[in-house]
C-alpha cells in the first residue's frame, strides 16, 4: 500500500510517542510512575528542558542563517573541506554499500538513522524526569549543551557534505532516495552539517552518560550501546557520514561527557541554572533548599 507523505509523517510521530511511552513503561514500572513526581520534576528542571529543546532550534535557524548568507565562498569552502574528507579514507566506506548491498538491511539501518536516534532523543531526558533523578538530568542537560556549543560553530565555519554527493567516493546516497524517509530527512538538514556527526556524538554521549549513572539505567544503557553500533554504521553505509566525522563525533561525546560530569562545570552551570528557574516560577527557593542538589 502507498501511502502519502502526510500519513507516512503520522505513522512516524504516533510510533514515536507510543515507543517512548511504552519504553518508560518498561523501564519505570507503573507502579513506580507518579504524576505528582514528574510535575514536581519538571518543574524543578524547567531550564534544563528549555535548553535541550532550545539547541536543536538553534541548529536549524543557524542552517536558514547561513542559506539566506550563503555565497561563492561558502559553496567554495564547502567543496574544499569536502574534499579533505574525502582524502581522509574516504573511499573506503564504499567496501560497505559493496559486499552489504541488501534490500532489508538498508531499510533496518535507515530506521536507526532517522526513527531510533530521534527516539532516544526523546527518551532519555523523561526517564529520568519520571525518575525524578535530578543529577542524571543536569549531567546529560549539560553533557548535551557542550555537544551542540561546539557542533553549532563547525557547521557554520566548516561545512562538509554528505559523502553520497561525492562523485569520487562511489556511494549511493541511500537515505537520501528513498522516498518517505528522505523526504523527511532533508527537510530538516541541509546536507552539509556532517563534521563532527552529531549523530554519533549526541548518542555516544547518551550512552556514556547512563552508563556512568549507574546500575538503575542498566537496561536502558544495554539498548543504548546496541543502538548506538547500528546509528554509527548507518551513518557509513547510508552515504551520510565520512571516517573523520565518526571520528570526531565520538571525541566530542567523550570529552563533553567527562566535562559534564566535572563537580566545578555541573555546580558553576546549575547555579544559574537554578537561579533562572526560580525566576521562572517567581520561587522563593524553599524548594531548592529542601530538596538539595544532588551529587
Amino acid at each position: 500500500m502507498v501511502l502519502s507523505y502526510p500519513v507516512f509523517f503520522a505513522v512516524y510521530s504516533a510510533t514515536m510517542a507510543i515507543g517512548v511511552f511504552v519504553a518508560i513503561l518498561l523501564l519505570v514500572g507503573w507502579k513506580e510512575m507518579f504524576l505528582r513526581k514528574t510535575l514536581l520534576s519538571v518543574k524543578y528542571n524547567a531550564v534544563y528542558i528549555i535548553i535541550l529543546a532550545a539547541f536543536p532550534m538553534f541548529v536549524q535557524l543557524q542552517d536558514i542563517v547561513e542559506r539566506t548568507i550563503a555565497g561563492p565562498d561558502q559553496t567554495t569552502n564547502e567543496i574544499v573541506y569536502t574534499n579533505w574528507m574525502f582524502s581522509i579514507a574516504g573511499g573506503a566506506i564504499r567496501v560497505l554499500q559493496d559486499r552489504l548491498d541488501y534490500r532489508l538491511l538498508t531499510d533496518f539501518f535507515i530506521v536507526a538513522y532517522a526513527w531510533v536516534f530521534a527516539f532516544i532523543t526523546y527518551l532519555a531526558p523523561i526517564l529520568p524526569l519520571v525518575k525524578d533523578d535530578r543529577a542524571t538530568l543536569r549531567q546529560y542537560a549539560i553533557a548535551i549543551m557542550i555537544n551542540y556549543i561546539i557542533l553549532t560553530p563547525f557547521y557554520f565555519l566548516f561545512p562538509v557534505s554528505v559523502t553520497g554527493s561525492h562523485p569520487e567516493a562511489g556511494m549511493t546516497p541511500q537515505l537520501y532516495v528513498s522516498t518517505y524517509w528522505g523526504k523527511m530527512v532533508t527537510s530538516v538538514d541541509p546536507l552539509n552539517n556532517d563534521f563532527p556527526s552529531g549523530h554519533v556524538s549526541l548518542s555516544v554521549t547518551t550512552l556514556l552518560v547512563f552508563a556512568y549513572a549507574g546500575v538503575q539505567y542498566r537496561r536502558f544503557t544495554f539498548f543504548l550501546a546496541g543502538a548506538c553500533a547500528a546509528i554509527i554504521f548507518s551513518v557509513l553505509y547510508l552515504g551520510i557520514h565520512w571516517p573523520a566525522d565518526v571520528f570526531a563525533g565520538f571525541l566530542l561525546a567523550v570529552g563533553a561527557t567527562v566535562a559534564a560530569r566535572t563537580d566545578r562545570v555541573q555546580m558553576t552551570i546549575d547555579r544559574y541554572v537554578r537561579a533562572l528557574n526560580q525566576r521562572l516560577f517567581k520561587s522563593s527557593g524553599e524548594e531548592a533548599a529542601v530538596r538539595p542538589v544532588q551529587r
